[in-house]
């Protein structure tokens, strides 16, 4: 590892009984990053401030998740994967690793100071086929107000965040829908989408209907909201009705005798257990799920 620059800070990060000690570089410093030290994502060089990205760093982050689906089973060699929300471009990393060099991922970022050190990712890590775009994903053809300084929380303006107690700085983002970058953009259509789009995700599942019932992608699904946010649970059971798609959250995924969500009637009379995460796969791929289980 190279020395710390003279600049950085140096910080005690606690992992379980251990305390790290380790520099925080400054954004620019392309040469000074730590890669990831375990996890899916293990060896990738992220732009992380260990004081709030600890977890991605030790390769711990969102382990209740990836403990349940192997991506790898669900993203071919070879694939194409959207990562809409990456922040620090985690699962960005996660998808390469399973695409590998002929595949294709692109991570969607609205929050432009998060975007400014997503980008240098791809770079860092001599990845050409990993892109990196300035655009959040929902509505359509449109440009929204986005509060783009909260870290991995940077969300559109409105609803929850209305709620918010703290100063936020305004920002106007490009959005765009799912066939508007895949049909009108050009994009390639994605073999495994994740949605993380802290509210967006009611407008991201009704705007690609093309991609949805022609590409039938495999969609890692994050809720914000849950029962007190019903227009939510709406559109995700009318996703699933209209495009024919089979939901389960996502700590069930992996256990056989799960019966999956279908309906926003099936979705209502779960949702206060269900937690922030559903997996939804293609009806047709229902098979392949209980042969990987097997």
């Amino acid at each position: 590892m190279q020395r710390p620059l003279r600049s950085a800070k140096v910080i005690a990060f606690t992992a379980g009984k251990s305390t790290i000690w380790y520099a925080l570089r400054p954004f620019h410093a392309d040469n000074a990053w730590p890669k990831v030290l375990g996890g899916p994502a293990k060896g990738a060089v992220l732009l992380l401030d260990l004081r709030i990205n600890g977890s991605y760093w030790l390769g711990t982050y969102d382990n209740w998740i990836l403990s349940h689906i192997r991506i790898s089973e669900w993203l071919p060699r070879a694939g194409v994967a959207g990562d809409c929300g990456a922040y620090t471009g985690y699962y960005s990393a996660i998808f390469r690793r399973a695409v590998g060099d002929e595949g294709k991922v692109i991570a969607f970022e609205g929050s432009t100071c998060n975007f400014q050190r997503l980008r240098q990712v791809p770079g860092l890590n001599q990845w050409t086929n990993v892109h990196v775009i300035h655009s959040a994903v929902g509505p359509d053809h449109t440009v929204i107000d986005f509060a783009g300084d909260l870290d991995g929380a940077s969300k559109p303006m409105g609803g929850l965040f209305k709620e918010h107690g703290t100063s936020i700085r305004r920002e106007r983002v490009v959005c765009a829908g799912v066939d508007e970058l895949c049909f009108e953009r050009h994009l390639p259509a994605p073999n495994f989408i994740k949605f993380d789009l802290e509210g967006a995700e009611v407008f991201a599942l009704q705007n690609g209907n093309r991609v949805f019932s022609e590409k039938r992608p495999v969609i890692l699904l994050e809720l914000h909201g849950g029962k007190e946010h019903p227009e939510i649970i709406a559109s995700v059971g009318s996703f699933l009705v209209k495009h024919n798609y089979l939901a389960w959250d996502v700590r069930s995924f992996d256990q056989r005798e799960t019966e999956p969500f279908t309906d926003t009637s099936s979705l209502k009379e779960a949702v206060a257990d269900i937690c922030n995460t559903l997996v939804c796969i293609p009806y047709e791929l229902s098979d392949k799920r209980d042969a990987v289980l097997n």
